[in-house]
């Protein structure tokens, strides 16, 4: 069965320019024992956190056989001076994922969106599912969300045309909307959240 994962890390501050061809090796050789690359993602306000979303019909196979591959130590070393050892990789499960073209992320900015979820996890999913066509009426196309229910972390992604200090303003007619003010219930199930800008890196076909 696909098993979908949330790999996140951080990037040492001024070293994103020299990490991301390694990443793109990483990424390839990934995809070379089986693995999927859907999505993914560089924070942009503070330290570079990348958000990697990636699958496998056979995990357990795939992780196995990446070990064994001496590329994956060699990588690891290459990376080693770019990267925080604040490595987490996570099983998800997934409510949305879209793809991206080079035409889909032209002039938009992500937003990525991480909820600590509190109470029960089917009401906050049916409250989630109804704000995000609320959000898509006033331009944040949804671009992936994702579940990690035994750490009851939250994690989606929306994007929209302009930059990141013209969020407050471009959010002011959806919060007002009556059928978003209607959902306000959502932040029942929500403990806490960050809300961080971020640039979608397109991933080449190969």
């Amino acid at each position: 069965m696909t098993t979908t994962f949330l790999h996140r890390f951080t990037v040492k501050p001024k070293h994103l320019d020299d990490y991301l061809p390694i990443w793109h090796e990483q990424r390839r050789l990934r995809a070379a024992h089986g693995f999927v690359t859907h999505r993914a993602f560089v924070e942009t306000d503070a330290e570079p956190k990348v958000t990697w979303l990636y699958s496998h019909p056979d995990p357990e196979a795939g992780l196995r056989s990446l070990a064994e591959d001496a590329a994956t130590d060699r990588l690891a070393d290459r990376a080693a001076p770019h990267v925080f050892r604040n490595l987490k990789i996570r099983p998800v499960r997934v409510h949305r994922m879209t793809g991206a073209t080079a035409e889909s992320v032209a002039g938009r900015i992500a937003i990525m969106r991480r909820y600590a979820i509190v109470g029960a996890w089917p009401e906050f999913l049916e409250i989630w599912k109804r704000i995000v066509p609320v959000r898509e009426k006033y331009g944040f196309r949804c671009l992936f969300a994702v579940a990690d229910e035994p750490e009851d972390m939250f994690t989606w992604a929306f994007d929209f045309a302009g930059r990141w200090q013209d969020f407050p303003a471009a959010q002011r007619g959806y919060y007002r909307d009556p059928a978003r003010v209607e959902l306000r219930g959502v932040f029942d199930y929500m403990a806490d959240y960050s809300i961080h800008p971020a640039e979608q890196i397109l991933i080449p076909t190969e």
